[in-house]
């Protein structure tokens, strides 16, 4: 897929992975849509990309757990493209800590986020993706949606939830020739890492992931409709041999 004059839609794209996303891809000319729940942030980006293009792309405030959020949304959408090409769902979050010291409410937000926030924006923009030629759904899943230890549990079980769904739900998209890839990369050098407490699994410095690397990464799934790409590959073998050893 050419990227040029794409419209590609980036939940999550006010910081971290979202952004640097979201910036590149506005390098190469496609049409990105910045969807997120800080305004204020999304007005940070919303800024920046149009110092890169001499264009102010178009910046949503949405609640992803919020099905009525993401309707509007997607109004939103369909009244400035008429079509989307290109979904990519990156927002979510974590807690880590034991999953005893999780509240219920903590674990249900995780799920609202992370696994239902990616639901209803598919169901909600299904409609605008099957009028592309070259639809594509990207979901952003972590390495932890295969592998999943103490102090992480209820954050890996949404991402293996997201993964479960991404397998299904490319086997329903194939009738509509819409591609649907899952991205599974490791620790990332953003404030995603912050979430996670000393005692934690929190990677050190030297493994973490360049989320401008990881946005490359982003770039050429889309270009090739790829199913699944995990970054960087040798770290799962790590995540398996520590999952064995218990």
């Amino acid at each position: 897929m050419e990227l040029e004059n794409r419209v590609i839609i980036i939940t999550g794209a006010s910081r971290g992975l979202g952004k640097e996303t979201a910036l590149h891809l506005s390098r190469l000319g496609a049409h990105v849509v910045l969807v997120a729940r800080s305004e204020g942030q999304l007005e940070d980006v919303q800024g920046e990309i149009n110092a890169i293009t001499g264009d102010s792309p178009l910046a949503v405030r949405c609640d992803i757990s919020s099905e009525e959020d993401v309707a509007r949304m997607a109004a939103r959408i369909n009244e400035r493209y008429g079509q989307v090409d290109v979904l990519v769902n990156n927002a979510g979050f974590a807690t880590y800590r034991m999953s005893e010291n999780i509240s219920n409410q903590e674990m249900q937000r995780h799920f609202e986020v992370n696994f239902f926030g990616a639901y209803y924006c598919i169901k909600a923009l299904l409609p605008l993706i099957k009028q592309s030629e070259a639809g594509y759904i990207l979901n952003i899943g972590s390495l932890f949606s295969q592998v999943s230890l103490a102090e992480n549990s209820v954050y890996a079980a949404t991402k293996f939830a997201l993964a479960g769904f991404t397998e299904g739900l490319r086997r329903e998209m194939k009738p509509f020739d819409i591609r649907v890839g899952l991205f599974l990369p490791g620790p990332m050098d953003t404030s995603f890492q912050d979430n996670r407490e000393e005692s934690a699994l929190k990677a050190p410095n030297f493994v973490s992931l360049d989320p401008r690397k990881a946005a490359v990464a982003l770039e050429n799934m889309i270009r090739g409709n790829k199913k699944t790409v995990i970054l960087p590959r040798w770290m799962m073998m790590l995540l398996k041999i520590r999952y064995l050893l218990g």
